[in-house]
């Protein structure tokens, strides 16, 4: 039974490759994306946008933490 799921996971793999392998439509780097990634400013504003949204969870965390039961007055 094992056998019989390794075979078929192997072959499904195999396929998969096959149809992936051949890349008829080479791109130059960053020109098949819908924003232009080679302006000068663009890797700040991703991974300020990618920090940004990193951290918003640890921002509400804190937030909560800090608002404790209510008694605070801010």
């Amino acid at each position: 039974m094992i056998s019989a799921i390794a075979r078929t996971s192997m072959r499904s793999r195999a396929a998969g490759n096959v149809l992936r392998s051949g890349d008829h439509y080479p791109s130059p780097n960053g020109m098949h994306l819908p924003f232009n990634t080679q302006k000068k400013g663009f890797k700040f504003l991703y991974w300020g946008s990618c920090t940004f949204f990193a951290s918003l969870p640890f921002v509400a965390a804190w937030w909560q933490i800090r608002k404790g039961n209510g008694t605070k007055d801010y």
